[in-house]
């Protein structure tokens, strides 16, 4: 029950106080001595990871409640990549906190990462159903991922579009892959 106070806390602290916030911080708005976070929480990494978890099982389950059972693989593709992209929308400094914590070096999971994991998982599934080497599975997934992260980072700050422009970019990219983009096309007549 404290484990889940003290992640409540966590993002309100982060909601209001931006991506820096500490466990200091967490502690004061949750009215707990700092001890009581770091019993639980031993740094701010496995804080971080633990509300990556969080919101990284909320996006799903936003999915699932989402996709129709008759959805066609490219649709909960499409589901997916709109309920990251209103996450972010939704919670710009929750982004910034858990999106860029493992490139601040940080040794934990981001909400990226463990949304790519998930994302590895089918496509492994996927391959072998298919009959095809699962290798790929872990570049694509995290090249899927963290193409959506940014590009709706950049939509968020930009407002260039509406979510469901981008949301269709995004799908065409990923479920298509390069065989859309004009390299390709200019690489396939020029052999």
């Amino acid at each position: 029950m404290r484990r889940e106070e003290l992640l409540d806390a966590a993002e309100r602290a982060i909601r209001t106080g931006g991506p820096r916030v500490g466990l200091r911080e967490v502690a004061d708005q949750a009215g707990y001595a700092r001890s009581v976070v770091y019993a639980i929480f031993p740094n701010r990494a496995a804080l971080f990871a633990a509300l990556s978890g969080r919101h990284a099982a909320a996006i799903l389950t936003t999915v699932a409640a989402r996709v129709p059972e008759d959805a066609s693989e490219r649709q909960r593709l499409s589901t997916f990549i709109d309920a990251v992209c209103e996450w972010v929308e939704d919670e710009p400094n929750l982004y910034r906190a858990l999106g860029a914590q493992p490139l601040a070096g940080e040794q934990a999971d981001g909400l990226f990462d463990q949304l790519a994991a998930i994302t590895e998982q089918m496509l492994v599934a996927n391959l072998a159903a298919q009959q095809s080497d699962p290798a790929a599975a872990a570049p694509w997934a995290h090249a899927m991922i963290g193409a959506v992260a940014v590009a709706s980072a950049w939509w968020q700050r930009t407002g260039t579009m509406s979510r469901p422009e981008l949301v269709e970019h995004l799908t065409v990219m990923c479920w298509e892959g390069g065989a859309r983009l004009p390299l390709y096309a200019a690489a396939k007549s020029n052999p």
